[in-house]
């Protein structure tokens, strides 16, 4: 239950940096994000790249909507120890991880530039795949045990 329980809070805090990613995009605010952050004061420069959206929608609201499915998903589980639930928490945090391994690679190989904010909402889907893959270890060996 503990990594259902972090999935949910872990999943919480991205669904908040998401927010505030697409919150600044409409509304024209550059992320606080500077030269004090180093290498990951690349903000602006990422926001402004052609990878920022997706056609017209942004890759913030992907990331909103998608913290939101982990959430909802993991707090369902965590409830319910629905199977359903925890299926959903998996595959969509899998899927969202290996998106984040590519945007990360694309910061890296084809802008040049760091957002830290990125970096971090990254980390969140990443950890949270790791919850939901030690939850459902921990439900198969349970079932394995009431066989």
């Amino acid at each position: 239950m503990r990594a259902a329980k972090f999935g949910a809070v872990i999943s919480a805090i991205g669904t908040v940096i998401a927010t505030y990613l697409l919150a600044i995009r409409y509304a024209g605010i550059p992320a606080i994000c500077g030269p004090a952050l180093g290498p990951f004061g690349g903000c602006a420069k990422v926001e402004a790249s052609a990878y920022s959206s997706i056609g017209p929608i942004p890759v913030a609201l992907v990331g909103v909507i998608g913290s939101l499915v982990l959430l909802v998903s993991s707090v369902h589980y965590l409830r319910t120890q629905s199977v359903i639930s925890l299926n959903i928490w998996v595959l969509a945090s899998v899927v969202g991880a290996a998106i984040e391994l590519v945007l990360i690679a694309i910061q890296a190989f084809a802008i040049g530039a760091w957002c830290g904010w990125c970096l971090l909402y990254g980390l969140t889907v990443l950890l949270s795949a790791g919850a939901a893959l030690i939850a459902a270890a921990q439900a198969e060996r349970a079932a394995a045990t009431k066989r």
